[in-house]
């Protein structure tokens, strides 16, 4: 009997966090002509903010969503990919 097993359970944060950031590169090209060259959060495959400071987004996302998994990406046409820590982290 044969069975499937993932070799690395993902923890569902991770797994919302990859979702959002698909939606990202699904709605990129429409992204490009609005946002270029500014950050945005997206939140359940929707922008829900965007600016130029990721730490001033990031913050203002906290606020406003609370400890969810959310995606943060500056949109440009080669993406850089930024790490910000979780406010937990930075004391």
């Amino acid at each position: 009997m044969a069975t499937s097993k993932k070799l690395k359970e993902q923890e569902p944060g991770e797994e919302l966090l990859a979702a959002q950031e698909r939606a990202y590169y699904k709605k990129r090209t429409h992204l490009l002509q609005r946002y270029q060259g500014q950050f945005i959060a997206l939140y359940q495959g929707r922008v829900v903010g965007h600016g130029t400071s990721d730490e001033d987004l990031a913050r203002q996302m906290f606020e406003k969503l609370g400890d969810v998994p959310f995606f943060i990406q500056r949109v440009e046409k080669e993406s850089t990919v930024y790490e910000v820590p979780s406010p937990e982290v930075v004391r």
